[in-house]
């Protein structure tokens, strides 16, 4: 990750602090990193996994950002409130997050407020969607859409819920810029 962008952080960071419940791998740079270097092929297969999650697909990288985000904030994640996907530099500025947090009196498209409910109630509890929810998914997007934001709905809460469930913090509170190309946490 780098800090290299003007961007500033409009919206307040939420989660917890302090230092991981576990302690990191002796030896591995980074607070999540070193807390998953426990597991280095776990790393890596993330690290690969989201290289996909992210690459050309069906959803276009707009909506899959600001998803990311609606599900940082949902679950709490201060590493993930904090990260910006480079590939995404061109599709999100700081100002689209602002009203992440009411996203019914937000500047969303109707495809993204529809995309940005179902990932903050699944990722509060799958159980929640409700046929009208997918109803209304069906009206904005493709079925491999759908599948392809299900997946990053569950990928980016999963590992943002190991990040609050470990208190795996970022290694800064400054802005953090993750690249595909150099994925490292």
């Amino acid at each position: 990750m780098s800090t290299g962008d003007e961007r500033r952080i409009l919206l307040p960071v939420t989660g917890p602090v302090g230092e991981p419940r576990l302690a990191g791998r002796p030896g591995v740079p980074g607070k999540f990193s070193a807390v998953m270097a426990w597991r280095e092929e776990l790393l890596g297969a993330f690290f690969r996994f989201y290289a996909v999650l992210w690459g050309p697909g069906a959803l276009d990288v707009r909506v899959k950002d600001l998803a990311r985000m609606k599900i940082a904030r949902t679950v709490g994640c201060r590493i993930c409130q904090l990260t910006r996907f480079a590939v995404a530099r061109d599709a999100t500025a700081e100002e689209d997050y602002q009203d992440i947090d009411d996203v019914e009196s937000g500047p969303y498209t109707d495809r993204e407020k529809a995309a940005l409910r179902y990932v903050e109630t699944f990722c509060i509890g799958a159980v929640h969607v409700t046929d009208d929810m997918v109803a209304e998914l069906r009206r904005h997007f493709s079925e491999e859409e759908i599948v392809e934001l299900s997946v990053l709905a569950a990928a980016v809460g999963g590992f943002a819920s190991i990040n609050v469930a470990l208190n795996i913090g970022p290694d800064s509170e400054e802005l953090q810029w993750f690249d595909l190309a150099e994925p490292v946490a």
